[in-house]
């Protein structure tokens, strides 16, 4: 399927601002009969656990059950409505960064001019300012301007970064120290941007695949699938929350699902994908069947039978957003920029209040090394060095001290001593290798030091 078939829908990562429930999401499909129709579907029972092992987490309260039939106007079903819906979901057609809002048409991926940069413009010359930097590694020419407003303009360059896209929003106001901008407004964020249409507010985007344990039935009008809550959701499953929409026209039937957010800040485990059974008011037969919410949509059926995906690229276990990396606020955005220049994982320190980062190095386009120093409430030093620290020779960077064991680099093991050269205590990960990862501390106890080196986390590209 091409965009050429008119199929504008996708779905979000992003949690939405609030938990106010509002409308459910949809893909906003034309054709020559193509009819709009919400369908009741009610989870199955749970038949998957969520992972084992992991540590208790306290799970905040979440917001009421979703029950019943979406109808215009709010949810009806088992217990009371929360809130109403005012436009079927996937009218708009707009599709987002990771589905963040305010969102854009997907025409203009084929129609507008790559050219945004050079436009005499305050916000044009904010991203000019941003990309000649040493800090953005990204792409100094063809992009293109997606949406803009009085409060912030966003910029998207499609198809030439490892993940795909790249986004940078800048906003009104001077930059900070470190910043860039140019003629009053300042780089207010930029990353690697995949697509997903722009869910309603209270909801976050869901991604679907048949249930290999029910055999897909292209005659049939129940679709067994298991639902992929994207936001973060701690140990919460997706039942009672997921809102679908199905689109039926000659050629395609269009699911897109959302998930209604849970209220407060979420743990992100990873918790198992939540089986449901969707009720369809036709069979799909020899139509192609699709997943609305990535762009462009992802085939999962066609002429009756299942489209088997190219395995994907697994992400790395602990990945999170550089803004988690303590010091990143007040860093003009420098563990993202390294990540994205670097050809290993990049590794940065989740450190608790009263920390700060005092130095960085290694954020250019080519570093080879990444150091980061952080500076503790009471003195204590903690710092990092990633890369190619032997520089060719094993012995600048082979382990020195006493062996104290085996003790975790994030995701990593490692090797941790007592007493090495200028420091208290140091964690190598493969030391004599390149890449590699050290860790040292100072003014600290062991204890403190592990649990510091077990929290870094890998920065998302």
């Amino acid at each position: 399927m091409d965009r050429d078939e008119g199929i504008e829908g996708e779905s979000a990562r992003r949690l939405a601002d609030n938990g106010v429930e509002a409308e459910p999401l949809g893909a906003a499909v034309s054709g020559d009969d193509a009819g709009r129709r919400l369908t009741g579907a009610k989870p199955r029972e749970r038949r998957v656990s969520a992972v084992a092992g992991l540590s208790a987490l306290v799970v905040l309260a979440c917001a009421l059950s979703l029950a019943g039939l979406w109808l215009r106007g709010g949810w009806s079903g088992v217990g009371q409505p929360v809130g109403n819906v005012s436009t079927p979901p996937g009218e708009s057609g707009l599709i987002g960064c990771w589905g963040g809002q305010p969102g854009f048409s997907p025409n203009l991926l084929d129609t507008a001019q790559p050219s945004a940069e050079t436009v005499d413009t305050p916000p044009a010359a904010a991203l000019r300012a941003l990309l000649a930097s040493p800090y953005s590694g990204m792409p100094t020419a063809g992009w293109i301007l997606v949406s803009e407003s009085s409060s912030q303009t966003v910029f998207i360059h499609a198809g030439t970064m490892a993940d795909g896209n790249v986004e940078v929003t800048v906003v009104p106001g001077a930059p900070g120290p470190g910043g860039f901008g140019a003629d009053g407004w300042s780089a207010g964020g930029y990353g690697s941007c995949m697509l997903y249409s722009v869910p309603p507010t209270g909801y976050s985007v869901a991604t679907w695949t048949l249930d290999p344990a029910a055999p897909y039935a292209a005659g049939g009008t129940e679709l067994h699938i298991l639902v992929t809550e994207m936001a973060c959701h701690s140990f919460e499953t997706a039942d009672g929350r997921i809102a679908p929409n199905v689109e039926y026209r000659n050629d395609t039937v269009v699911v897109t699902l959302a998930v209604r957010s849970l209220e407060g800040a979420q743990a992100c485990p990873g918790t198992a994908p939540t089986p449901y059974v969707l009720h369809l008011d036709q069979p799909v037969g020899g139509r192609n069947l699709v997943d609305g919410g990535p762009w462009p949509v992802q085939t999962i059926a066609a002429g009756g039978q299942v489209v088997i995906p190219p395995t994907p690229t697994p992400e790395p276990s602990n990945w999170h957003m550089p803004m988690d990396c303590t010091g990143e606020a007040d860093g003009a955005g420098s563990f993202k920029a390294a990540s994205m220049s670097a050809t290993f994982d990049v590794y940065c320190a989740a450190l608790p209040a009263g920390w700060q980062r005092q130095a960085m190095t290694g954020d250019s386009m080519g570093s080879k090394v990444v150091t980061a120093t952080y500076r503790g409430p009471n003195g204590e030093i903690f710092e990092l060095s990633e890369g190619d620290l032997c520089g060719g020779l094993q012995s600048a960077c082979a382990p020195g001290g006493s062996d104290l064991g085996k003790a975790m680099f994030g995701d990593r093991e490692g090797q941790l001593v007592a007493g090495p050269s200028g420091a208290d205590y140091a964690l190598y990960v493969d030391a004599g290798q390149s890449p590699s990862w050290m860790a040292t501390g100072t003014g600290m106890s062991q204890d403190t030091f592990k649990a510091i080196t077990a929290a870094v986390i890998v920065v998302g590209k």
